[in-house]
């Protein structure tokens, strides 16, 4: 299991959907096909940011697992799960 610190990755605020992007063009690329996302310590989530997410996890090849999900994200991905 690749194990991923997003504010590390790309920051403490995540805002573009760019960046959210390129994380899971990164993703896609790894060998494993296990990926845990850390959201430790990120004060920020844009609704753009989120709905990349969201598209970007749906599509892909990977097993994607995460952590320390903000409650206003977690709310979103458990909806996107039920359908």
């Amino acid at each position: 299991m690749i194990y991923i610190i997003i504010r590390r990755e790309i920051s403490k605020y995540l805002v573009t959907k760019i960046s959210c992007d390129h994380m899971f063009d990164k993703i896609e690329r790894l060998d494993d096909n296990e990926v845990m996302i850390d959201f430790l310590l990120v004060y920020y989530i844009s609704n753009e940011f989120i709905d990349a997410y969201i598209a970007n996890r749906a599509m892909s090849m990977k097993h994607i697992v995460e952590k320390n999900i903000p409650l206003s994200m977690k709310k979103l991905l458990s909806q996107q799960s039920e359908f």
